[in-house]
């Protein structure tokens, strides 16, 4: 396993920085054999895994902090 990490950004609050990604639109296969529609999101190799995370939670709108609880995220529900 690598030893580096980072960068994280640990303060409270979301920020730090996502990264550009390019989509693909794919088909999956469900466990029943069932087909459906999906995409496949590539970040290249100058992008990290965090980065990639942050951006993937931004486009699905995930909120996310910290108070005196801990970590906390909302995410957005189907209507």
């Amino acid at each position: 396993m690598s030893k580096q990490y980072g960068p994280f950004h640990r303060t409270g609050e979301p920020g730090g920085p996502g990264c550009q990604v390019a989509a693909l639109p794919i088909s999956g296969k469900a466990p029943d054999g069932t087909l459906f529609a999906a995409h496949l999101l590539d970040a290249g190799t100058s992008a990290s895994e965090l980065e990639l995370l942050r951006t993937v939670a931004k486009g699905m709108g995930v909120r996310w902090g910290k108070d005196d609880l801990g970590w906390w995220a909302v995410v957005p529900g189907k209507s």
